[in-house]
C-alpha cells in the first residue's frame, strides 16, 4: 500500500485561507485593545490625573491626560503582539491549511480510481481524524470492489460455460443463445469498470 504525502513547498499552502485566519486573529488584537481603552477611559473619567510634560505641570481628567501615552504604547503593543500573533496564527493555520491540501489531493486521487493507497499527515496536524476515517473508506470500498470482481469472475465463467454449452445444443433457441452472449458482453463490460480502480492490498 503506498502512502501519499504531498509535501508542502512553504508555509502558504493555501494563502488565501491562511491571510484570513492571520487577518482574523489580528482584528481580535485590534478589537481587544479598543475595548480596554474604552473600558479604561469609562472607570477612570471621574478621576484626575497629574502629568509633567517637560517643566509644565498639567492637570486633567485621567483619561485625556494619559491618551497620548495610551495612544503611543498600544502602537508598540499591536506591532509587537501583533507580530508575534501573526507568526503563531501563521503556523497554526499551516497546520490545517497542510492537511486541507493533503486530503484534497487524496479526493483528486480517488476520483481517478486509486483506493490503493493510505492518507499520512504530520504528528501534530489537525483533521488526523478526517483523514483516518478517508483510510478507513477507501479500505471498505476497496474490499467492497474487491469482492464484486470475484463475483464477477465466477458469474463470468458460468456463462462462459453455458455459451458453450448452448453451441453444442440444438434445442436452444437462438433468442436464448443472444441472451447468453448479451450477458457474457455485459459481464465483460462490467469487469472493464470495475479494473478503473486500483485496490488496496492488504
Amino acid at each position: 500500500m503506498q502512502q501519499r504525502t504531498w509535501r508542502r513547498r512553504n508555509y502558504f499552502v493555501r494563502k488565501e485561507f491562511q491571510g484570513r485566519f492571520i487577518l482574523r486573529f489580528f482584528l481580535t488584537i485590534l478589537i481587544g485593545a479598543v475595548v480596554f481603552t474604552a473600558i479604561f477611559s469609562l472607570f477612570s473619567s471621574h478621576t484626575i490625573t497629574v502629568t509633567y510634560e517637560g517643566s509644565v505641570l498639567r492637570i486633567d481628567r485621567t483619561p485625556k491626560a494619559l491618551l497620548v501615552e495610551i495612544l503611543r504604547t498600544y502602537g508598540v503593543y499591536i506591532f509587537l503582539l501583533g507580530l508575534g500573533i501573526s507568526i503563531v496564527s501563521l503556523f497554526i493555520s499551516h497546520r490545517i491549511a497542510g492537511p486541507l491540501y493533503r486530503l484534497e489531493k487524496s479526493v483528486e486521487e480517488i476520483t481517478k480510481g486509486k483506493l490503493d493507497f493510505k492518507i499520512t499527515l504530520r504528528r501534530k496536524d489537525e483533521l488526523k481524524e478526517l483523514a483516518a476515517s478517508m483510510n478507513s473508506m477507501m479500505r471498505e470500498l476497496s474490499g467492497r470492489i474487491g469482492d464484486i470482481k470475484r463475483e464477477a469472475d465466477i458469474v463470468q465463467g458460468a456463462l462462459l460455460g453455458l455459451s458453450e454449452s448452448a453451441k453444442g445444443e440444438k434445442v436452444v433457441t437462438a433468442e436464448m443463445r443472444e441472451g447468453v452472449s448479451e450477458a457474457v458482453r455485459s459481464m465483460e463490460d462490467l469487469k472493464k469498470t470495475l479494473s478503473f480502480f486500483k485496490l488496496h492490498k492488504g
